[in-house]
């Protein structure tokens, strides 16, 4: 199983105590997943359709307990699946306009009869909020594994439903951003600990606990990988600063002589000289008396200065 399934089959194992948060997982489930078809005055054909049978009996129950609707759940396949089976629930038509009617789906004057988004009542409070979203999440929604990417997603069939997710999530300060995709609108998330939120918020605590393992995972080997990388560019830069320390070192005693050079420097010279692969704090516990970091790369670099300016035919003054 993928890891957006093992999500989804958490999510239907939420428990369902409250009819206020059915109420708004239901609406959430028809409105996302386009799942009511007008078959004339006052007729309409409810169909739900997913990937998982979990997924149905959860609604299959919920109609059951909190509406003494009693639908038919049918198991489709075939070549237009791909060879994957789907799961329907399907609401007995005589059922179905009583149950928009208590979901307050239905709005005269609407194309269809038929609401967009649903009434505010709907999500009054914080649990429906959880629950609309949890609906439209197991309905319409996708979750890469976080060892490939970082992202989680609503499909919307229209732009004022994808709106009203991201309000939702809004309300629990989780910042999410709509894009469209062909023909569908898309909710998505990218920052990983607004993905982490989100599967908190919807009660899908075992898997943002195998986002977070994979996360912290990805996050140490990142930062050993960047302080490697740092550690490997430092040693280069040091090494490519000793060798061009030896070669200055090397043209001022071929056309000065190292003895001409203050003492100081001298000291300075023979002992990089000496020990060309030396890091510099090293390099001034050799000397004597003992110098700091900042006093050897002071007198290397006065060493560099003479090298150059005879490089230029400058006069050197020591």
């Amino acid at each position: 199983m993928s890891f957006a399934s093992d999500v989804r089959g958490e999510l239907a194992r939420t428990p369902m105590e409250d009819a206020c948060c059915a109420r708004s997982e239901l609406t959430a489930a028809l409105l996302c997943a386009n799942a009511i078809t007008w078959r004339g005055r006052k007729r309409y054909a409810v169909t739900l359709t997913a990937s998982e049978a979990s997924t149905v009996r959860r609604y299959f129950a919920m109609l059951k307990r909190f509406y003494g609707i009693i639908g038919q759940i049918r198991a489709l396949s075939g070549d237009t699946l791909n060879n994957q089976t789907r799961y329907q629930l399907v609401i007995p038509e005589e059922e179905a306009y009583g149950l928009l009617q208590a979901l307050e789906l239905l709005e005269e004057g609407a194309l269809f009869d038929l609401r967009t988004l649903p009434v505010d009542e709907t999500v009054r409070y914080s649990c429906c909020k959880k629950a609309f979203v949890r609906a439209a999440f197991t309905l319409c929604g996708a979750i890469s594994h976080p060892d490939r990417d970082y992202h989680i997603e609503i499909a919307a069939p229209n732009e004022a439903l994808a709106g009203f997710i991201v309000q939702q999530l809004n309300a629990f300060e989780i910042e999410a951003r709509v894009s469209l995709r062909k023909s569908k609108y898309v909710v998505y998330l990218k920052r990983a600990e607004d993905i982490s939120d989100m599967l908190s918020l919807l009660g899908a605590g075992k898997a943002m606990m195998a986002f977070e393992n994979v996360r912290v995972k990805k996050e140490v080997s990142n930062r050993v990988n960047r302080q490697l990388n740092c550690d490997n560019s430092n040693i280069n830069r040091s090494m490519n600063a000793a060798e061009a320390q030896i070669r200055d070192i090397r043209y001022i005693d071929a056309e000065l002589g190292l003895d001409k050079l203050p003492r100081t420097l001298r000291d300075m010279a023979y002992t990089r000289a000496n020990n060309p692969e030396m890091p510099l704090a090293e390099l001034g516990e050799l000397m004597d008396p003992p110098l700091g970091k900042s006093g050897v790369n002071a007198r290397l670099r006065r060493i560099s200065a003479i090298a150059e300016k005879l490089r230029c035919g400058d006069e050197v003054r020591l």
